[in-house]
């Protein structure tokens, strides 16, 4: 599992175009980089700042590349988003139209957790938003099972289907 997430690499060198600059002189995350370009593969970004998670995913629905951004806490989340937009803008690699989805809001400190789930679900589910949305509120206990999906992930370094 990375101690570093993509988020701190771009974050550090800058910007998203100083990163792929910095990858490209150091050949460092060339295969990644290369797997960005292709359709079938759903890019995840966890991003942890001032103690509150949010995340992005990026994966090509129907005919374009589409990034959704999951918060969990709705005060300041447009401004969040805007930074991150701006932190990854992009016309090649990190492109694609950005969507901030609603989702259901957290009632306990389980940000990271939360966030966890609805990426994985945007991630893998061919569902749209709203149908997805609708799947997770009939689950009981969500934000247990959200801590208890991030532990597995912590612990097999795979992010999985679940079962319920």
């Amino acid at each position: 599992l990375y101690q570093e997430f993509l988020f701190d690499f771009v974050k550090r060198e800058g910007g998203w175009k100083q990163f792929l600059q910095y990858s490209q002189r150091e050949g460092h995350s060339v295969s990644f980089l290369e797997k960005l370009r292709n359709r079938n593969h759903t890019c995840v970004v966890p991003i942890c700042c001032d103690v509150h998670w949010t995340i992005l995913v990026r994966k090509f629905v129907a005919d374009s590349w589409t990034i959704f951004y999951i918060d969990s806490i709705s005060q300041g989340s447009d401004a969040r988003m805007k930074k991150w937009h701006d932190l990854f803008k992009d016309d090649d690699l990190f492109s694609g139209t950005g969507i901030k989805t609603k989702i259901i809001p957290q009632r306990e400190l389980e940000c990271g957790a939360r966030v966890c789930l609805h990426g994985l679900c945007y991630a893998l589910s061919s569902r749209n938003a709203k149908e997805i949305g609708q799947q997770l509120q009939r689950i009981p206990d969500l934000a247990v099972r959200s801590r208890n999906l991030v532990s597995r992930i912590c612990m097999d370094g795979n992010w999985s289907h679940q079962g319920w």
